[in-house]
């Protein structure tokens, strides 16, 4: 059983590098926004761009609720992704009054390229401490994944599909 003192030496160093990534995060979004660059592609456009390249064809409702968005704030993003021709619009063929999103070649080829980006601190570590990493963040997720699924196998299984359809780029 491990070390309560080192437990909480290692949460807190989970929590300090959850607050500096997303510190990180924000610094980027706002170096690129200040560039007239695309933004992060964890953040609003960037998050429509992700989620559509994992299943396309989803409708601005389901987009909405896929991402915790409000139905304004997608339709906003949505609009702006039209215009850049990352993606384009169309009424579904079975239900009239659903606008069904999809990802254009452009938009499919940003998303693959936006999402295959390898984080530069990672350049930080040797070969030996990268090995380390993915063995200690394996275990982290297996059990988080075993959690998630006690709690609610449903959204589990939607989740454990998505990050599988999302990292598979990264293993070919």
């Amino acid at each position: 059983m491990p070390n309560l003192s080192k437990k909480r030496n290692a949460a807190g160093k989970l929590i300090e590098y959850g607050m500096v990534q997303h510190m990180a995060d924000d610094l980027a979004h706002r170096r690129h926004a200040n560039k007239g660059d695309q933004q992060s592609p964890f953040q609003g456009q960037g998050k429509i761009l992700l989620a559509l390249s994992q299943t396309d064809g989803l409708s601005q409702k389901e987009l909405a609720n896929r991402l915790d968005m409000t139905a304004q704030s997608t339709a906003e993003f949505v609009n702006k992704l039209v215009k850049k021709n990352l993606v384009s619009k169309e009424k579904s063929t079975v239900d009239r009054r659903k606008t069904i999103i999809r990802l254009t070649d452009h938009g499919r080829q940003t998303a693959s390229k936006e999402s295959a980006k390898i984080p530069a601190y990672l350049d930080d570590l040797t070969d030996t401490e990268l090995d380390q990493l993915i063995v200690i963040l394996t275990k982290i997720n297996n059990s988080l994944y075993d959690e998630i699924h006690t709690e609610n196998p449903n959204w589990f299984e939607n989740f454990q599909r998505s990050v599988s359809d999302h990292l598979r780029d990264w293993f070919l």
